[in-house]
């Protein structure tokens, strides 16, 4: 886990664990739970109970930490606090409440659980976050207008080798520059902001108009993805009595064309307003890559890497400028780039090479 982000991710946990609708609601829901357990005939006490939960419900969903990007929201899991904040807390309580309707005794032990662990939190990351700042450990947050890729490399997908890590980071630098090119019509490469090493996490700098489109594209790619679980699982639980490799075949090629012909209908739709070039066939030529390259990406996605977009909106931007709309894109697609549980082994194959030319005479052969 990287310290620095750790460090803005507690910022911003501080800010939302400090707004007057937070812990005082939460303690209000606690105390009016009680007096309806003590005094169960008196109907005021249950509607304090439900305005305190609508007060919440309200306030949850539009918690900043439900627009956290992926690895932030895993740095919330690996800190035992992710079900702590925003939509999660939310369906928590409701479920607590839908479980225990004609016991609320059992409901009130379940909220004085969570409100006990949140009232200890708020102490806990005020004091972290002085720690930090005492020993000059600064917080990587985004200057405004500015946006980053993220890129959670798994260690078991490299061997947790240099050299396979080398070539890896290679790959990656050809495919974010297919994006680079369409859309700045450039290839400039990419400023290193900071490196994480409980998985290898690279975050990189880019126009705001390469982060929209990237998102944009992966988005795509995960959600096709996620359509591919079940088969994934299926494909794990054959295997895992014994079925062959070459009767698992038929399962892969299904797995593999539903991939492929989203990843064809993608190619389709993406706007021309990300492509800045006028040249036709170039433009034809970055299709065809940026097709290879998004075989790339659902490849991967299948062994476990995970894609992360963020941004930091400009100061003083006004509604109509271009990266708003960047803004809006790379904000609603985070929703969608969390990281996948993945069970079995991947299932994914699609080519990351371009098909050689039909004239190309095979090994052997002269051609004519």
């Amino acid at each position: 886990m990287n310290a620095e982000r750790l460090h803005a991710v507690l910022l911003q946990l501080g800010k939302e664990l400090a707004s007057p609708q937070f812990l005082p609601f939460m303690q209000q829901l606690t105390t009016a739970l009680q007096n309806q357990v003590n005094q169960p005939g008196n109907a005021s006490f249950q509607q304090t109970v439900a305005q305190s939960l609508a007060t919440l419900h309200t306030f949850l969903a539009s918690a900043a930490s439900n627009s956290f990007s992926p690895a932030w929201r895993q740095i919330l899991k690996e800190i035992g606090v992710a079900d702590l904040l925003g939509n999660t807390l939310d369906a928590s309580l409701v479920e607590v409440f839908a479980r225990n309707q004609i016991t609320p005794t059992i409901a009130l032990q379940e909220i004085q659980q969570i409100n006990q662990r949140l009232a200890q939190l708020k102490p806990t990351v005020d004091q972290l976050v002085a720690g930090f700042k005492s020993i000059g450990v600064t917080a990587d947050e985004l200057p405004p207008g500015v946006s980053e890729v993220g890129v959670v490399i798994p260690r078991a997908a490299v061997e947790n080798k240099l050299d396979p890590l080398a070539n890896e980071l290679h790959e990656l630098n050809l495919m974010l520059g297919d994006f680079q090119e369409i859309a700045t019509g450039r290839r400039d490469g990419f400023e290193i902001r900071s490196i994480s090493s409980t998985d290898f996490a690279f975050f990189v700098r880019t126009a705001p108009s390469v982060a929209a489109f990237l998102a944009l594209a992966v988005e795509r790619i995960v959600k096709l993805y996620k359509t591919l679980l079940e088969i994934r699982q299926l494909h794990a639980e054959l295997a895992a009595r014994g079925v062959s490799k070459a009767d698992l075949q038929g399962v892969e090629n299904h797995a593999n064309k539903l991939m492929r012909d989203g990843i064809e209908k993608l190619i389709v739709e993406v706007p021309d307003r990300y492509f800045v070039t006028k040249d036709s066939s170039r433009k034809n030529e970055l299709k065809n890559s940026l097709r290879i390259t998004l075989n790339r990406w659902a490849n991967r996605i299948d062994r476990g890497y995970n894609v992360e977009v963020r941004i930091e909106p400009p100061k003083g931007a006004k509604p109509e400028d271009a990266v708003n709309e960047s803004v809006k894109i790379i904000r609603e697609a985070s929703e969608t780039l969390q990281f996948i549980r993945l069970e079995g082994s991947p299932i994914l194959s699609l080519p990351e090479s371009p098909p050689p030319p039909k004239d190309t005479p095979k090994k052997g052969e002269t051609k004519k």
